[in-house]
């Protein structure tokens, strides 16, 4: 069903990403233009959009200019040509290339320096996964600004989440959570390989996936509350306990001929910890050797 007011967007940057995003919003109905470096990316975009091959008619009268491009550097490059800044005057950047905080800061000062208003955002999906049940983005900015747009942003996430109006925390959100999924990836692939080393099928360690998945979610819901409180005492399991398991694992590693740079990194963290005089606290208590660097 087309909207009641169809937006007018345009989509800069054609990548695979980019050009789902272009898709998802021509598919709910709004008057979506794109542009690329690459006119040929743009023109093959297709699903109802337009492209367009000069960058200040792309952005000129859109109400929405949504940026997809490999780096903030690529969009500072972009936006310093000739009438582009001009163009983009009383419009709103959503820009949706991935970055730091401070990257996000920078784009916020640009915007204001240039009358336009700014969401940064941060989309967890895949491209094929653009506005489906699987698609999430965070978004941090002005409030309103958010609520202004949020009909349009959900043509490519009904999860379209405002995290806070401080312009890094989408960014900050977005690192934390992908630090989590990068780390546990590579941990349950050093745990399959440990177990093919020792002839074990991995299959069967992915069968029992839920175990320690459960862990996690055992041990970030009781983090949270230490974290908040400061508090890292317990009775259920203290970190010497925690680092001679980690022990088992460097061991195990080294025998089978695998990789021990992981375990050897994971044991070094731990017992940091435990050097810190924080051995009979539960294993949250690493927290307070990770919120500052002692480098």
């Amino acid at each position: 069903m087309a909207p009641s007011s169809p937006a007018k967007i345009v989509v800069i940057g054609n990548g695979l990403m980019g050009s789902a995003l272009a898709r998802a919003f021509a598919a709910a109905g709004h008057d979506v233009a794109v542009w690329n470096r690459t006119a040929s990316k743009a023109k093959a975009v297709g699903g109802g959009t337009t492209a367009v091959e000069d960058l200040r008619e792309a952005v000129s009268g859109r109400e929405l200019v949504v940026v997809s491009l490999s780096n903030y550097a690529a969009w500072f490059e972009l936006c310093s040509s000739k009438g582009v800044a001009s163009a983009l005057a009383g419009t709103t950047l959503v820009q949706l290339t991935s970055g730091s905080p401070s990257d996000a800061r920078a784009g916020l000062e640009w915007a204001k320096a240039n009358g336009a208003d700014y969401l940064d955002a941060a989309i967890l999906a895949y491209p094929g996964f653009v506005a489906t049940d699987y698609a999430t983005v965070f978004y941090a900015g002005s409030r309103p600004v958010f609520d202004r747009h949020l009909d349009t942003l959900q043509a490519i996430a009904r999860k379209s989440i405002f995290v806070d109006e401080q312009i890094g925390s989408a960014a900050t959100l977005d690192c934390a959570i992908l630090e989590a999924y990068y780390g546990s990836s590579l941990a349950f692939l050093h745990a399959a390989a440990m177990c093919k080393a020792e002839g074990l099928d991995p299959k069967t360690f992915f069968a029992h996936k839920d175990s320690f998945l459960g862990l996690i979610s055992v041990t970030a819901d009781a983090a949270r509350g230490m974290i908040e409180s400061n508090d890292f005492s317990g009775d259920q399991c203290s970190l010497d306990t925690h680092v001679a398991a980690i022990e088992h694992i460097v061991r195990l590693s080294k025998d089978a001929r695998i990789s021990t740079r992981f375990p050897k990194e994971l044991l070094d963290n731990y017992k940091r910890a435990i050097s810190a005089g924080l051995g009979s606290k539960e294993l949250p208590a690493v927290f307070r050797t990770l919120a500052r660097d002692d480098t």
